[in-house]
């Protein structure tokens, strides 16, 4: 071997070397990049799993919160619907009274009426004293449920419909707290 390939080749294993460390050196960094981007990727998972369980957790109690409205909105449409029924039997039970029970009650509201000269249109078939009426006159015409008192152009309607319609926020009340306290 002569001196120009002693030369060449330790030129040649100088040049593996480097090859190798620069390989070394490539491939640490290499893995030091992939597990730095696999620490950085499990990290962005993590963050994504969290904001989908914040979110998960989020929407199962809105769920949670509009079925328990749709649930009272259920509850009170049922409960409204069963004192509207009650109401219109309570109109058509009236509407039956008997004759005397009729008379008592067309006293009794006439207590409040101031005795003038007016007409009174009163259910058929029932006959009242003219001392019982205060003086009111006897129409020709009848009504269904109640009476009616017509003073010229004023009407002031006493059939159960009209009185049950005008207290029938309080009648709610009252029907309300009777289901409440069973």
């Amino acid at each position: 071997m002569t001196n120009l390939d002693l030369i060449l080749e330790s030129i040649r294993k100088k040049g593996e070397e480097e090859k190798n460390q620069i390989l070394k050196a490539a491939e640490g960094e290499a893995k030091e990049i992939r597990e730095k981007s696999e620490a950085e990727v499990k990290v962005e998972v993590e963050k994504i799993i969290g904001a989908a369980k914040k979110e998960a957790k989020q929407i199962l109690a809105n769920e949670e919160l509009s079925a328990s409205r749709n649930a009272r909105d259920i509850k009170i449409t049922a409960k409204n619907e069963l004192i509207n029924s009650i109401i219109e039997r309570l109109i058509e039970e009236l509407k039956g009274l008997d004759n005397h029970s009729y008379k008592k009650f067309v006293l009794n509201r006439l207590k409040e009426f101031p005795g003038k000269k007016a007409d009174i249109i009163l259910r058929d078939g029932t006959f009242f004293d003219s001392e019982d009426l205060k003086g009111l006159n006897v129409s020709y015409e009848t009504v269904d449920d109640g009476f009616i008192i017509k003073d010229g152009d004023v009407i002031y309607d006493n059939s159960f419909s009209s009185i049950i319609d005008y207290n029938k926020d309080e009648i709610k009340k009252i029907i309300s707290g009777i289901f409440e306290e069973r």
